[in-house]
């Protein structure tokens, strides 16, 4: 894919000369889409101050109010983190997903979470997968401009390798990946058909809705794979219906 079809996303900055930095970074490596949820202050002199010549991101950024509503449409999105988890999508190195983007197609995101308590869990399992910088263990902390330098620096090196490529490539490609809201409806509808089966109960969920997440981000999902998906559950509502 192309640098420019990719979307940063930072959730909740609580400072505006972060937003500024973050600009900055991205435009001197090619990035162009940056998308702020709910900002605590912006537009703001200091995100201008720190943008030094990258001014024009921030007067096209987009501002939407839920991270659903940010990654709309999108067919990949990425989430980072500084901690080890167990449960939820699965976490590779800023190396490998800069890689996997380039050398993808659609359009897709990384999410950047909050200065001081990162991306919380539901925001995580959200994502299709998590991108963790290798850091020391004892000391984990990392500015939020810095953490989007180094991804798209990690970005650039990869466009610079396979970028060619991967655009040729795109141009014939027409089973894409998709969206990451259209994953969202196939996690829905696949608890609803479970639920009327009585599979799942939505007041004891339980680990299942997570577990579900995980199984179906990592899963890769094609158009045409999503229709087949839907198509059953389809076929299955109906037939509960007329059984009914």
């Amino acid at each position: 894919m192309r640098l420019q079809d990719l979307e940063i996303i930072l959730i909740e900055p609580s400072h505006p000369g972060n937003i500024g930095a973050a600009a900055r970074a991205m435009k001197v490596m090619g990035l162009s889409n940056l998308t702020l949820v709910n900002p605590v202050r912006f537009p703001a002199k200091e995100a201008n101050a720190r943008a030094v010549g990258a001014i024009d991101l921030l007067e096209k950024a987009r501002i939407c109010k839920s991270l659903e509503s940010a990654t709309e449409g999108l067919a990949y999105v990425y989430g980072t983190t500084a901690r080890s988890r167990q449960m939820g999508a699965p976490v590779v190195s800023p190396r490998v997903a800069a890689r996997d983007i380039v050398g993808g197609r659609g359009r897709m995101a990384i999410i950047f979470g909050r200065e001081q308590a990162g991306l919380k869990n539901s925001e995580l399992d959200f994502c299709q997968k998590s991108i963790r910088i290798p850091t020391q263990e004892n000391f984990k902390s990392l500015n939020l401009g810095q953490a989007v330098q180094i991804l798209s620096y990690e970005l650039r090196m990869a466009y610079l390798e396979l970028g060619k490529t991967s655009e040729e490539a795109e141009e014939g490609e027409r089973d894409q990946l998709v969206s990451a809201d259209q994953v969202l409806g196939m996690k829905k509808h696949l608890l609803s058909v479970m639920e009327q089966v009585e599979y799942f109960d939505p007041n004891h969920p339980k680990l299942l809705e997570r577990r579900l997440a995980r199984f179906i981000n990592s899963a890769g999902v094609r158009h045409s794979e999503l229709q087949i998906a839907r198509g059953f559950l389809s076929a299955i509502e109906n037939k509960l219906s007329k059984e009914k």
